[in-house]
């Protein structure tokens, strides 16, 4: 999948669907994203960016699922949480290359209810070849996640 480059701007309304903007979503990760995309306009020049949404079934496939097969930035990443009940750990991953790569960002969904995370890189995360999420019971282990202990969510990136 090569890199699929849009206008921020269109990735900016992608986000407020995605995240449930005014549906019940964690005002504090709206006013991040928010912010997240005024530095892009002002320092970056609204730098072309691709929306990557990403659900848990494809987390916990064996082996995880392919995002890009190019080098790229990470510029953001948001998860939300589908857990409702049980205290199973899932770790949700992503790696360069496949589900054995560098693991170059991380988030672990235990126990809390239908929690979420963005986590922001507005420099942009080097990823050097292909970029892969998968979700396991380890970082980047071997044994896939239940679909009810991952999470939902999307990944942004730019070129490299």
């Amino acid at each position: 999948m090569a890199l699929s480059l849009e206008n921020a701007l269109l990735v900016r309304q992608k986000v407020k669907i995605a995240m449930g903007i005014g549906v019940g979503a964690d005002p504090s990760i709206v006013e991040s994203g928010k912010e997240l995309f005024n530095y892009l306009a002002t320092q970056r020049k609204n730098a072309n960016l691709q929306f990557i949404p990403v659900t848990a079934e494809q987390l916990v496939t064996a082996a995880g699922v392919a995002l890009t097969d190019a080098a790229c930035k990470i510029i953001a990443v948001y998860w939300k949480g589908r857990r409702t009940t049980g205290t199973t750990s899932s770790f949700v991953s992503l790696t360069s290359v496949n589900q054995a790569g560098e693991v170059l960002d991380a988030t672990r969904f235990k126990a809390v209810t239908n929690s979420a995370v963005l986590k922001l890189y507005p420099a942009g995360l080097a990823v050097e070849t292909a970029l892969h999420g998968s979700a396991a019971t380890t970082i980047g282990g071997a044994t896939e996640s239940a679909a009810a202990d991952a999470a939902d969510g999307f990944v942004i990136i730019a070129a490299a």
